[in-house]
């Protein structure tokens, strides 16, 4: 790995730190503050309306004004947003805190994978761009320790995020440009097909994705037996940052298309079986539905890199999984209600949006695996 990707392991790391670090806040937060489960879910729907203005800002921003930029704007973003969650008085400062990073997080998801795969040449282009995601996705091996242990104590988890956003922004600094960039800087935007497809695919992806991270997926787990949810939901997010690994160790080795649209689909199964569990098994399920939650996001982020062309990646990334975040927002609601009405139905719906998400890459993505990006779009 060399000095670059080491700087971008940095902010990535962190990216994905508050990713994890929500729930656990939300979960803390709510009790002291005594708000509804509803209420509750207001800061991870924040952070996703915050990812999908951020994302297409920092996109444009980087596609004007260079791939550096946007890479030190979106740090910037997230000490701003880290230090208001650190200071929280009431449930709505976490609701500000987790937008203003929200807007940064997905500035730096935008920006960071385009980065990588303009830097870097086409058979090493998915690992590297999986070993900097991994980076993020491993952080759940500390992130939920740390978060049973500080218990009430949420804002130091607020406070972890300031420290590692602040050493990124400096470090940064130091980053060159993209060239391949600097070459194309020139020519006019364009619209393309791509980012109305991958803008769905990823909307319905943080769809489900992120209703497993809300209130309810706790609720489902003590009404298992299992007295100490926030304990057992650790075990079962592990399966995430093992499933990131497997993903980035294979991502050059199969056909990205491919790999994309099973993960997808087989999510959505795992899920009703999910539902259907219990004991020990129950567990189990959960730990491989989270697994292949992390395994789809380095192929995900390689493929919606490879698809653009060059002078309309980083607004495309941006404007595809930014709005896409938007089923983020909308998936912890929607998904509370049903489980609060119809437990089978609010898991049948997610399994339905997984599968959806996969078939559509599965007929009309494009291959993109070992080839140069000018070969793919340009």
């Amino acid at each position: 790995m060399n000095w670059k990707l080491v700087v971008l392991v940095i902010g990535m790391s962190l990216t994905f730190w508050d990713i994890f670090n929500v729930p656990y806040i939300i979960n803390y937060a709510r009790k002291q503050f005594e708000v509804s489960i509803v209420i509750a879910n207001l800061p991870l729907s924040a952070e996703m309306i915050g990812y999908a203005i951020g994302g297409v800002i920092n996109g444009l921003l980087s596609s004007f004004k260079g791939r550096k930029i946007g890479l030190l704007t979106s740090m910037g973003l997230v000490s701003l947003g880290s230090l208001i969650g650190f200071l929280s008085q009431t449930f709505s400062w976490i609701i500000i805190a987790e937008f203003i990073i929200g807007l940064g997080i997905e500035g730096e998801i935008s920006v960071v994978p385009t980065y990588i795969s303009e830097t870097v040449s086409a058979e090493r282009r998915g690992r590297a761009v999986g070993l900097v995601t991994a980076s993020g996705f491993l952080t759940t091996l500390i992130v939920g320790p740390i978060a049973v242990v500080l218990g009430g104590e949420w804002r130091l988890l607020f406070l972890a995020g300031l420290l590692v956003s602040l050493i990124a922004l400096i470090t940064r600094v130091w980053l060159p440009e993209s060239p391949m960039w600097i070459a194309k800087k020139e020519i006019k935007l364009s619209w393309d097909f791509g980012i109305l497809m991958m803008t769905i695919v990823w909307f319905l992806s943080y769809f489900t994705g992120y209703a497993l991270f809300s209130d309810p997926i706790f609720t489902f787990i003590s009404s298992h037996g299992f007295t100490n949810p926030a304990l057992y939901f650790t075990y079962i997010l592990y399966g995430d940052p093992l499933g990131v690994v497997i993903g980035t160790l294979l991502n050059d080795n199969f056909e990205r298309k491919y790999s994309v649209s099973l993960v997808n689909i087989l999510a959505g199964l795992v899920i009703v079986a999910w539902f259907f569990s219990s004991g020990s098994l129950m567990l189990i399920m959960g730990f491989m539905e989270m697994f292949l939650q992390g395994f789809k996001f380095p192929t995900m982020y390689t493929y919606t890199a490879e698809i653009f062309r060059t002078r309309i990646r980083t607004l495309g990334y941006g404007v595809a999984d930014g709005i896409g975040h938007l089923g983020g927002a909308i998936g912890p609601i929607i998904f509370s209600l049903a489980y609060v009405n119809m437990r089978l139905l609010s898991f049948i719906v997610l399994a339905v949006v997984a599968g959806i998400a996969g078939a559509i890459v599965g007929i009309w993505g494009i291959r993109t695996t070992g080839k140069p990006l000018e070969s793919i779009k340009g």
